[in-house]
């Protein structure tokens, strides 16, 4: 390589970031897309080298989402939808504006992947399916959840639905009816949740997924709570408890909300000792997670 510069040189270092990059070695593979990059930009930039750039940029995300560097990631796929854009590929930029926004959502940037994925979902798509239109949906509703606008969340979750009705996928319908029981739950609508809970909980039973109907159970005993059956949501949040606490990798946050729920059912039917019991045994979980 000592031997090369400019253009050449750039196109070996190329090569060499792939040899890393099947060996897994991201760092090295990122250091030499780098490299690379900057080459190509004092010869020119994208106004010379814009396909090769744009097969860099791509590799460049592809190691950031290996080491996990989401941020950079996003704002290196959002520098990868301007290339495409720039080559007039509009599918290539489509593809990398949502994974951008899939990026965002993956450090807590709930509004910046909503832009995302709404701007997505505006882009020209001559490669639409019932399926990809309702993911885009389904995707805007879950950054829509995150930044606590429920009932906008509820319209887009109602489509991703429908879509995937069309598209006759069983398990994306599924997925919807869990957040549409989430996003009812949350604004106090208990009929609708436990419509939404109930099929989520019948997809379980017939996939026989066990972590699944553990969350299912869950939604169920918070929306028959809503409805005021104490009854019911004893009994589903006390086997959502028995299923969530079975994973090796526990989901706290999940565990300790259930429990306060299954504590406000029991106050509500009377047992005040039983609930700060049970409030008690999870408080130092709490506070351990809430630090």
């Amino acid at each position: 390589m000592s031997t090369t510069d400019g253009a050449e040189r750039a196109e070996v270092l190329d090569e060499l970031s792939h040899i890393a990059y099947k060996k897994e070695n991201y760092i090295e593979c990122l250091q030499l897309v780098d490299t690379s990059i900057d080459l190509y930009f004092t010869l020119g930039g994208a106004d010379n080298y814009l396909k090769e750039l744009i097969h860099l940029y791509q590799g460049k995300t592809y190691c950031l989402e290996h080491l996990k560097r989401f941020e950079e990631a996003a704002e290196m796929f959002e520098e990868l939808a301007k290339l495409h854009y720039l080559d007039q590929d509009e599918h290539g930029q489509l593809c990398a504006t949502r994974a951008a926004a899939r990026a965002w959502y993956e450090v807590k940037e709930w509004q910046k992947s909503l832009d995302g994925h709404l701007a997505a979902k505006d882009m020209l798509d001559p490669e639409a399916t019932p399926f990809s239109m309702g993911m885009d949906l389904i995707n805007i509703g879950m950054a829509l959840a995150k930044l606590h606008r429920d009932e906008d969340a509820i319209t887009n979750y109602l489509g991703a639905r429908s879509y995937f009705k069309e598209a006759k996928n069983p398990e994306y319908v599924n997925w919807c009816d869990n957040y549409l029981a989430m996003a009812y739950i949350n604004l106090g609508n208990g009929p609708e949740a436990k419509f939404h809970a109930q099929h989520y909980f019948n997809y379980s039973k017939v996939a026989e997924n066990l972590g699944m109907e553990a969350y299912a159970r869950y939604r169920l005993g918070a929306a028959h709570l809503i409805c005021n059956e104490y009854e019911e949501a004893e009994q589903q949040l006390t086997r959502a408890l028995e299923l969530l606490t079975l994973e090796d990798d526990k989901d706290w946050e999940d565990i300790v909300a259930a429990n306060k729920e299954l504590a406000k059912t029991l106050t509500a039917l009377g047992r005040e000792a039983d609930a700060h019991e049970r409030l008690e045994r999870i408080k130092t979980i709490q506070e351990t997670i809430d630090a």
